[in-house]
């Protein structure tokens, strides 16, 4: 089955999860965006925005704060952080959204403001303590080591550095359409924890009754 059938099929709901076709089908439209198909949604993946103006609230960024965004996608909260913070860095596993994120944010690269690396969030290319916030938007729930990564993330901030997490909320919801039977989910107090045994010192998660489940926490 060629990609373009495949995802006419996901997005119809005609695959069974847990197959191999499924599997593929959530890689190239959401877990690693791939192809003519998965550039033109990232370029403006307008259901984010939410979540983008969440993290970007939460985060109250300043002129002093070095940012890093871990699974960065197409690049626009980076571009939005870029408008505060002299200096930031990203990283993310498809080469598709890293050409994306750099296209989009060409200016800062080539004026050194900008790091952007292609990797595997469970081990972080940066020192210890080298950004004071960090973000990761709609990506934890394909996150495989939640635990590896959550202590990567603490350990790249700096004490006092602060970190939002947007996934999705605890429970199924008609909301992840195609995407449902794919994604990792938490209970609130299940990432808390998580967060705290990372090694941050205070952590809160909310969700209401239907946006997404927003973590906030402190090193």
């Amino acid at each position: 089955m060629d990609d373009e059938r495949l995802i006419a099929d996901g997005l119809a709901g005609r695959l069974e999860p847990d197959t191999p076709e499924f599997e593929r089908f959530v890689d190239i439209t959401a877990r690693r965006p791939s192809g003519d198909a998965g550039a033109a949604h990232y370029r403006d993946p307008q259901e984010h925005e939410e979540s983008f103006a969440i993290a970007l609230d939460a985060l109250q960024l300043t002129r002093e704060d070095r940012y890093v965004e871990l699974c960065f996608g197409g690049g626009q909260v980076l571009e939005r952080a870029l408008a505060t913070v002299p200096s930031a860095a990203g990283i993310d596993h498809s080469p598709d959204m890293l050409a994306l994120a750099r296209s989009r944010n060409a200016e800062a690269l080539a004026a050194g403001r900008l790091e952007l690396a292609e990797g595997d969030v469970h081990e972080l290319p940066w020192p210890a303590a080298a950004f004071t916030c960090a973000a990761c938007l709609n990506a934890f729930f394909f996150i495989e080591r939640p635990r590896d990564f959550l202590a990567e993330v603490r350990r790249v901030l700096a004490p006092g550095g602060r970190f939002v997490l947007v996934t999705a909320r605890s429970a199924a919801d008609a909301s992840a359409g195609p995407w449902n039977a794919a994604l990792r989910r938490y209970e609130p107090a299940v990432l808390r924890a998580l967060l705290l045994e990372a090694g941050f010192a205070e952590a809160t998660v909310e969700q209401d009754a239907a946006g997404p489940q927003v973590a906030v926490a402190h090193a």
